[in-house]
C-alpha cells in the first residue's frame, strides 16, 4: 500500500517545485505553555529514510489525530492547539516533514520532494497508529500544505490519483489549499466524502499564490455535500491556528473537539452540539 502511495507521488514531483513554498507558514507569537507535552519517536519509511515524530498522548485516549504542518513548518509550531486536542483525550501524532527548516537532511531536499515524502510520511504514521493504537478511530488533521495531505487521506483525488485511508473517519482543515496548478482540480474534490471541517480567514492569504481567501474554502463548496462545516474569521490571516486570540482559539477548540467527537467517535450528543452550534460576532459558520 505505502509503495502504492509513493510510487503514485513521485510522478508529480517535477509539477510541485514550485507549489509547496507557496504554502509555506508564517512566523507568529509564541503559544503558551501547552498543558500537554510532546514526546519523541522514530518510525522508519520504506526506503529506510528516518521519520521523526512528535506525539501528544492523551491520557484518557479516545482516539487518534495524525497531524501533518505547514510547509518549512514543525508539529512544535502547532503545540497550543494539538495539545489541548490531547488534553480532550485525542492523541495527535505528528511527523516532521523533510521541508521542514527543523529537518536535519532539510537541504537534503528540494520542494519537489514535499509532496511525495509527506504522502509516505502519512501512511507511515497511520500504519503506526493501526499497530500501537490499535481499534482506536482515526482523524485527519493539518495545517496549509498540510490540510491538502489530510483532504487526500479523506478521499479528494489529485493528479496523482486516490491516496484516501478509509480508516480517516474525519477530516480538519486549516487554511487548505484551492485549486493548484498540475496537481488539484475542480474535480478533486469530488470524491471528499468524509465529514471534513474546514477553518479559515478572511484575511488568509499567500503572497503570489492566494490572492483571494475564498480559494481556500474551494473542498468546502465543491465537496459532495453532508458533514461539511466552515468557519471563516473575520481578519485571520493564515497563521490563524497558531496565533488566534483567546477567544477565537475557545471557539476553535470547540468546534475541532467537537468535530472529533462526533465524526471520530460517532457520538450523538457531540453532533447534536455541533448542530446547535453559532458563530459569535466576527465569525461566520456554514454547513452543508
Amino acid at each position: 500500500m505505502i509503495r502504492r502511495l509513493k510510487l503514485a507521488a513521485l510522478a508529480l514531483s517535477l509539477v510541485l517545485a514550485p507549489i509547496a513554498p507557496a504554502l509555506a507558514q508564517t512566523a507568529s507569537p509564541p503559544a503558551a505553555a501547552p498543558a500537554t507535552a510532546a514526546t519523541r519517536l522514530e518510525l522508519t519509511a520504506p526506503d529506510g529514510r528516518v521519520i521523526a515524530v512528535s506525539v501528544w498522548q492523551a491520557a484518557d485516549e479516545r482516539a487518534v489525530v495524525v497531524f501533518s504542518h505547514g510547509f518549512n513548518g514543525s508539529p512544535a509550531a502547532y503545540e497550543r492547539i494539538l495539545s489541548a486536542w490531547a488534553a480532550d483525550g485525542f492523541t495527535v501524532v505528528a511527523p516532521l516533514h523533510v521541508d521542514s527548516l527543523r529537518h536535519p537532511d532539510h537541504d537534503r531536499y528540494d520542494g519537489r520532494a514535499a509532496f511525495s515524502t509527506r504522502i509516505v510520511d502519512l501512511a507511515v504514521a497511520r500504519g503506526f497508529v493501526r499497530a500501537a493504537h490499535s481499534g482506536k478511530p482515526i482523524v485527519a488533521a493539518g495545517h496549509s500544505f498540510g490540510s491538502l495531505m489530510s483532504l487526500i487521506s479523506g478521499g479528494a483525488v489529485t493528479a496523482a490519483g486516490p491516496l484516501g485511508d478509509p480508516d480517516v473517519k474525519a477530516v480538519i482543515a486549516f487554511s487548505s489549499a484551492g485549486d493548484v496548478p498540475g496537481l488539484v482540480t475542480p474535480e478533486s474534490w469530488l470524491g471528499l466524502r468524509t465529514p471534513t471541517l474546514m477553518i479559515t480567514g478572511d484575511a488568509d492569504l499567500v503572497e503570489g499564490y492566494v490572492a483571494d481567501w475564498r480559494d481556500h474554502r474551494r473542498p468546502f463548496d465543491r465537496s459532495p455535500a453532508g458533514d461539511k462545516m466552515l468557519l471563516v474569521f473575520a481578519g485571520a490571516d493564515h497563521s490563524l491556528v497558531r496565533n488566534a486570540d483567546a477567544g477565537d482559539f475557545d471557539l476553535i477548540v470547540t468546534a475541532t473537539t467537537g468535530w472529533l467527537e462526533a465524526y471520530g467517535l460517532g457520538d450523538a450528543p457531540a453532533t447534536a452540539r455541533l448542530d446547535a452550534l453559532t458563530a459569535p460576532d466576527g465569525v461566520t459558520l456554514e454547513r452543508r
